[in-house]
C-alpha cells in the first residue's frame, strides 16, 4: 500500500470548511473512495451560573448552541473542559412526558441518563459523566459549543489487498489520522469513510473527473 506526501487532490464543488488546513498539508491520500474529514464540537466552559434559557440565548449569541454530545467519545471531551460539577447542555423537553431533543436539531440519540433520570422535569445537565433533568429555573454554569465542520474528501490508496477488508480500512484510517494530526489536524477531529450506493468503500478509478484539480504544496 503506497501512501505519499506530495499533493492534495480535492473537489473543487467540496465545502470550504478546513479547506485553509487541508491545503497546507501537502498531503496525498490514494485511494478513491470518499473519506469524511470533521471537527468535532469545541466545547466553551461558561463557569457563570445562569438558568437554561438564559445558557441557550447567550450559547447562541457568543457562539453556536447549547453543548450536544453525539458518543462517548465526544462526552469525554467535554468532561475534559467542564470538570464534573453541574452544567447546563443543550437538552430539553417541551412537557414531563415529553422526548427530549437537542437545541441544534441534532439527531444523536446518545443519553447517558443517571439511573433513574429523567424524572418528570424539562431541562437537562451533565453531572460526574451523567445526563440529570432539571427546573429550567436553576442557576448554573453551562457549556456552549462552536459549530462542527465537515468536509468530504476524494482520496486515492494504491494496494493490492481487499481494501474494502474492514481491518485493512481500519488501518488506512488510522494511519491517515496519524499524519493528519502531526500536520496540525485538531486532535478531536474524526475522520470516518463514506459508503457507496453499492455498499461498498472502495471503487475502482476509471477517469479523473473534470470537477477535481491537484493543489501540491512543496514539502
Amino acid at each position: 500500500m503506497q501512501m505519499s506526501n506530495d499533493c492534495l487532490e480535492r473537489s473543487t464543488k467540496r465545502a470550504n470548511v478546513g479547506e485553509s488546513f487541508i491545503m497546507k498539508t501537502g498531503l496525498l491520500l490514494l485511494l478513491f473512495p470518499a473519506l469524511i474529514f470533521s471537527l468535532r464540537h469545541e466545547f466553551i466552559y461558561v463557569p457563570t451560573p445562569e438558568n437554561w434559557t438564559s445558557a441557550l440565548n447567550y450559547c447562541r449569541e457568543h457562539y453556536t448552541d447549547l453543548a450536544t454530545v453525539d458518543d462517548q467519545a465526544e462526552l469525554n471531551e467535554l468532561l475534559k473542559i467542564v470538570g464534573m460539577g453541574y452544567v447546563w447542555l443543550g437538552l430539553y423537553r417541551t412537557s414531563g412526558d415529553g422526548v427530549f431533543v437537542w437545541t441544534d436539531g441534532s439527531t444523536s440519540s446518545f443519553r447517558p441518563w443517571e439511573t433513574g433520570q429523567p424524572d418528570g422535569q424539562l431541562c437537562a445537565n451533565i453531572y460526574k459523566g451523567k445526563l440529570y433533568d432539571s427546573g429550567c429555573m436553576a442557576r448554573i454554569p453551562f457549556a456552549c459549543y462552536i459549530g462542527r465542520q465537515r468536509q468530504i474528501l476524494r482520496v486515492e490508496v494504491k494496494s493490492s489487498q481487499n481494501l474494502n477488508n474492514p481491518a485493512v480500512m481500519t488501518e488506512i484510517l488510522r494511519k491517515m489520522e496519524q499524519i493528519l494530526k502531526e500536520k496540525g489536524l485538531p486532535q478531536y477531529a474524526k475522520l470516518s469513510w463514506r459508503t457507496q450506493s453499492n455498499g461498498n468503500v472502495f471503487q475502482k478509478k476509471y477517469q479523473k473527473s473534470d470537477a477535481t484539480k491537484n493543489i501540491c504544496v512543496p514539502n
